[in-house]
């Protein structure tokens, strides 16, 4: 995959920027800072087979479209404290049934809205997706047209 910018910026060394951000990647990944966010290697896999800027694309709009669709269910509750454990957990019961009502709304308008933006993007890219189609289709008919145009009678 070729690069989609360059900084050509006077007096900033963007080698040692770049080189600076690894090393403190490489700090935070060997002190386990990243271990949360480590995605399953079958995902891994998955996004490594990925070798077209098509495939990138729609993996990206499969993923967008899963997210979209927002749990609005409610969560289990748990405490990692043995000795305090149960008065905790029921004291975040009631605030989480007291802040429901006012959250609920918001989350499902979130939900809509992602719902909805997630459908936009699916549908531009079919869109673009079938002109671009139609345009190469095109330029090969036209091709056609000028090799026969060509060739000696």
């Amino acid at each position: 995959m070729k690069n989609t910018f360059e900084i050509n910026t006077p007096g900033i060394d963007v080698q040692a920027i770049v080189a600076t951000i690894r090393e403190r990647v490489e700090e935070k990944k060997r002190d386990g800072v990243y271990d949360q966010y480590n995605i399953s290697p079958a995902v891994a896999l998955e996004i490594d087979n990925l070798k077209t800027d098509e495939d990138y694309l729609n993996y990206y709009l499969d993923t967008i479209w899963r997210a979209a669709d927002i749990d609005l269910g409610d969560f289990p509750i748990h405490s990692k404290s043995p000795v305090a454990g149960r008065p905790v957990v029921l004291l975040k019961k009631i605030i989480w049934k007291l802040m429901k009502f006012y959250t609920f709304r918001l989350f499902s308008q979130q939900k809509d809205f992602n719902v909805k933006m997630a459908s936009i993007v699916h549908g531009l890219d079919m869109k673009y997706e079938a002109r671009f189609a139609a345009l190469e289709e095109k330029m090969e008919d036209e091709e056609i047209k000028n090799d026969e145009g060509r060739k000696p009678k």
